[in-house]
């Protein structure tokens, strides 16, 4: 995090739907956007021309939560992440002040998405300023809750943001920065644009009026009383949008096909079973903002002629669990669900299956077998989970983010979903920015964004730091660093893909050796075990890596397996099967001479074990003992009759490489480096 030194903006965009204001203190001269109106405004901008009064009355309700007039609001980051890094305690501490009443509201919000600068809280003050505070502990407890009553800037906040217009919030595209006091923080926000993360951190998840005053239900209610299923299908089809979960299949082609047959029990199902390491796209929509994808259920069910949906989410994911059965039950009471919703003919009631955990069950057809009480194994296609799915029935399956998406399409249009992003890849895209990265979070950006952009400008990585990036999860490439466009064709063309949205920044400490025989144990741990290659296969290429590190690998290793990798993909059922061995298959075209110095007994990252040896710095070294003292094996050596550096040594032959030593030293004088075979 950069040091804290107050500038204001000065004109230019920080990010779509966020921009930089003039630069000015004064509180804009539009009066506060009236609770009454609010219901007319969501639906123009809907294009709904008629509101079904239970829309205005939760959207009444919800505005004078989000945007009291008399008090400020408090919003404390409470999603895992938050609550993780200790925002419960923050949330409790101020909710219990007795000298709140009638003052200051305290509610929990979702994700803001900086995960880096948990807790999160954002301090809203009447006249429509939104404070940031961010690593949020005991220190700025009382600079919290002096801007919610005082209503002016206090020492320890990030970044100030005013909606364009006071009293009218309906997502991130209403505000503007104000005033930036982290530039690292504002910088995280300058390039994304949030749409389907429009209402993360800004409203409160467990708050159904708070969704519909932020324009939730009007996409459905447009859909339900004024277009045809047809319709909206065609919308969808128009807009190109694609998959998220994975393979970036034609979402409108999928509901076509479910649509056209002849059975008429037709079902929709959310995947949730988001099991891709260090990926949390799913459940951070899930918990911060779970009516958003109800509405994308509830369309899809309408447009294909569903009565009946379900959300297939991962058992390890208790908190979305919580809230999406909270949505639920709160749609229902609303009559948004159930039967003659809306007093039409449509009925609709969705159901959550809790997955047990396994990777494998994100594919469609596994996940359609444990739904019907079996073993979690993928199925032959053809036929198509949309021509034959659910306990035979047409099924449309669509990942969370996907199904996130639609409401935005049906109430804005295809034209303006097709405003970001390119004409392969449309709309944007959420990733989950990991690895070697200052500032890693959760992030939305229009596909085809530049990886420069996204590393370095979100993710505030130096420039000349990164080595490598991984791709699409466990399954997904490990490529060179370089400023492709991240959108479809361009990432396949480099090896990789977008899957679900993981994007991990690897710099040169990371050896990518050593990183693909993790992901290869992981796959061959994770595969089902009906395929014989990826069954035997990848557990075959995971000894072979692990030798490899292990300084014991062979002339041969490396050829025997690349042909044993390119064997894997051709005798695989699924997709899971095929695309196991793409961190292998891609490393050994981009740096394959990395596994040709491990064969060498060199690690160029000098992170295997078996690979490096420990030195010391002289000129760091303050002779202070920590390390000798620190050794569990007594490999720390002292040189009787000698200061300083000198009468410190390593025995090669004791040493384990713990790195006790390399993390308790003070000034950072021991290192790991590269040994070559003894």
């Amino acid at each position: 995090m950069s040091s804290p030194t107050e500038k204001t903006a000065a004109g230019g965009g920080v990010y779509r739907g966020v921009q930089r204001g003039t630069g000015q203190e004064s509180t804009p001269s539009a009066r506060p956007r009236a609770a009454e109106e609010i219901a007319q405004l969501l639906a123009a901008r809907a294009g709904l021309r008629n509101i079904p009064p239970v829309l205005v009355e939760l959207a009444q309700q919800g505005h004078r939560l989000l945007c009291p007039t008399t008090m400020s609001r408090i919003g404390v980051g409470a999603a895992t992440c938050g609550l993780a890094a200790g925002a419960g305690e923050r949330l409790a501490l101020l909710a219990a002040r007795p000298d709140f009443k009638d003052r200051v509201v305290v509610r929990h919000v979702g994700c803001l998405g900086a995960c880096f600068g948990e807790p999160l809280v954002d301090v809203r003050t009447p006249d429509g300023r939104h404070y940031l505070f961010g690593r949020v502990g005991s220190h700025l407890h009382w600079p919290i809750i002096r801007t919610a009553q005082m209503g002016t800037l206090q020492k320890g906040a990030w970044l100030v943001m005013r909606e364009r217009e006071p009293g009218l919030l309906t997502g991130y595209e209403d505000l503007e920065v104000e005033t930036v006091i982290d530039g690292n923080f504002a910088a995280f926000f300058e390039h994304q644009t949030r749409r389907v993360s429009g209402n993360c951190g800004l409203i409160d998840p467990t708050s159904l009026p708070e969704y519909v005053a932020a324009g939730g239900y009007f996409a459905f209610a447009k859909a339900l009383l004024e277009l045809s299923p047809s319709r909206v299908i065609a919308e969808v089809t128009a807009s190109g949008l694609r998959g998220r979960g994975g393979g970036g299949f034609r979402t409108g082609h999928k509901w076509e096909s479910a649509a056209a047959g002849a059975d008429r029990q037709r079902i929709v199902i959310a995947n949730g079973d988001e099991g891709d390491p260090g990926a949390y796209m799913d459940r951070t929509l899930l918990e911060s903002d779970p009516h958003r994808v109800l509405e994308g259920i509830m369309l899809a069910a309408y447009a294909v002629g569903a009565d009946q949906a379900h959300i297939f989410v991962r058992r390890e994911y208790p908190l979305s669990v919580e809230r999406l059965r909270r949505a639920i039950a709160d749609a229902r009471a609303a009559g948004l669900l159930g039967g003659n919703i809306l007093g039409t003919d449509f009925s609709l009631r969705i159901g959550i299956t809790q997955s047990a955990g396994a990777f494998v069950c994100g594919e469609e057809t596994s996940l359609l077998r444990v739904m019907e009480g079996h073993r979690g194994e993928p199925a032959p296609r053809p036929p198509y989970p949309a021509q034959s799915g659910y306990r035979g029935h047409p099924t449309v399956i669509n990942n969370v983010e996907t199904l996130a998406n639609v409401p935005w399409i049906i109430a804005r249009g295809a034209d303006d979903f097709r405003g970001a992003g390119n004409g392969d890849s449309p709309g944007t895209k959420i990733f989950c920015l990991t690895g070697d990265i200052p500032n890693a979070g959760f992030i939305e950006i229009p596909l085809g964004t530049g990886a420069r952009t996204v590393v370095e400008g979100i993710g505030g990585a130096a420039p000349g730091n990164v080595n490598a990036l991984q791709i699409g999860g466990p399954s997904g490439g490990i490529v060179p660093y370089d400023d492709f466009p991240l959108d479809f064709s361009a990432v396949a063309s480099v090896g990789a893909m977008i899957g679900s949205g993981g994007l991990v920044v690897l710099d040169a400490t990371r050896c990518l050796v050593d990183l693909v025989h993790h992901l290869v144990s992981f796959m061959a741990a994770e595969s089902c075990g009906q395929c014989l290659l990826c069954r035997d296969g990848l557990a075959t290429l995971e000894g072979m890596l692990a030798r490899l590190t292990a300084n014991r690998g062979t002339p041969d290793t490396i050829e025997r397996m690349e042909e044993l990798a390119h064997a894997i993909p051709d005798l695989s059922r699924c997709g899971l099967g095929r695309s196991a061995v793409n961190p292998l298959l891609t490393t050994l075209r981009h740096f394959r001479g990395d596994y040709a110095a491990h064969l060498d007994g060199v690690c160029p990252a000098a992170s295997c074990k078996a690979l490096i040896r420990l030195e010391i710095i002289p000129s760091l070294c303050t002779d202070c003992l920590g390390c000798y003292e620190a050794c569990p094996v007594n490999a720390v050596k002292l040189h009787p009759g000698t200061r300083g550096a000198a009468r410190y040594s390593f025995d090669d032959d004791l040493c384990v490489r713990c790195r006790i030593c390399v993390e308790i030293c003070p000034h950072g004088c021991i290192v790991a480096v590269p040994r070559g075979k003894p």
